[in-house]
């Protein structure tokens, strides 16, 4: 009988770890260095890196088509990129940029997200 409640109780623990290991790390803190990148120069690389693989964000997706900065700007337009990759920052799902892929995303944004 003890054996098996010390059985689930180990099970329990290591679930546990397993879920509380995949959730993503604390926030950090977009900030611009004064920098002006565009779509095409340093921020699709991002994009791709992180939203279009796995099929996310691809043509036909319907989260959304972020291979093309034409496919990105209903997400632009209402504000809701902003809102889910800097100030939430729960996208990309199971991943977290770095501070300096915030911090570029940041810039583009305070620029009025350029595309060239």
């Amino acid at each position: 009988m003890n054996r098996t409640i010390i059985s689930f109780l180990a099970v329990g623990i290591i679930a546990s770890s397993l879920v509380f290991s995949c959730k993503k790390g604390k926030k950090l803190t977009p900030s611009c260095d004064g920098s002006k990148p565009t779509y095409n120069s340093g921020i699709k690389t991002i994009i791709d890196n992180n939203c279009t693989g796995s099929s996310c964000h691809v043509a036909g997706s319907p989260y959304g088509n972020f291979t093309s900065y034409a496919g990105m700007a209903p997400y632009i337009n209402s504000g809701r990129f902003k809102v889910a990759v800097l100030e939430q920052q729960t996208m990309p799902k199971n991943k977290n940029l770095s501070q300096d892929e915030l911090n570029k995303l940041q810039c583009w944004v305070e620029n009025n997200y350029a595309e060239n």
